[in-house]
């Protein structure tokens, strides 16, 4: 086997030049990543929790809405930025945000294989609905129902449309990209993935349902 292959990687006959494994352990980068995201979310909930509008306190639907797109924001706007900016390099890359890739490209190896359809979705993902949750993240704090909902709604639409591509390039592809353990194809691949499905069509329907009865009581003020 020649160097240029000798990784964890699948499929097996996949080539990654210049390849360097990580120097952290998969406990390591999973803790690091996991304690990260849940200060992004404890520090989030803290701010909204304390947000008055009026004298009064947010919903908590709103303050778990909150959550989500400022927990998506950060990863868009920050995270998948790096990939993007290392796209070329991050195979070879060792500091902790490519090891981190580099844990999770196990259960999609395309992530440093430098395939062109994943560059795509994250160029879109971080340039145009990472701003969007960043919108509408604003829209919550500051309670402006049409710049919260409109965000929202095109965030959500956008995020369901790139899981998926994201999904079905992957089942459609003849080889896998994801290695055969479990852990890997459920816990990493559709566990980690699934809250960007879940929660959009949540967020869909209720930004659907608000806009038509705002657009409702606009059609009889207009008529009275």
């Amino acid at each position: 086997m020649s160097v240029a292959t000798q990784h964890p990687y699948y499929p097996q006959s996949l080539e990654l030049s210049g390849y360097a494994p990580p120097t952290q352990s998969p406990l390591t980068l999973v803790s690091v990543m996991g304690g990260a995201l849940g200060a992004i979310l404890a520090c989030t909930y803290v701010a909204f929790a304390s947000r008055r509008i009026r004298g009064r306190a947010l919903r908590r639907p709103d303050r778990l809405a909150a959550m989500w797109f400022v927990l998506c924001a950060a990863l868009h706007c920050v995270y998948e930025l790096y990939y993007l900016l290392h796209f070329r390099t991050l195979v070879a890359a060792q500091d902790i945000l490519a090891s981190t890739w580099k844990e999770y490209a196990k259960s999609d190896s395309r992530y440093l294989a430098q395939v062109p359809l994943v560059f795509a979705l994250e160029a879109i993902t971080v340039t145009v609905t990472g701003p969007l949750c960043v919108a509408a993240a604003w829209g919550i704090w500051t309670q402006s129902l049409g710049v919260r909902h409109i965000a929202q709604l095109c965030a959500s639409v956008l995020h369901l449309y790139s899981v998926a591509l994201y999904f079905g390039t992957e089942v459609a592809a003849p080889e896998s990209s994801c290695r055969p353990e479990a852990l890997y194809y459920y816990g990493y691949f559709l566990a980690m993935n699934a809250p960007w499905v879940v929660v959009p069509l949540v967020l869909v329907v209720q930004s659907l349902g608000t806009i038509t009865r705002a657009m409702g009581v606009a059609k009889k003020i207009k008529v009275l």
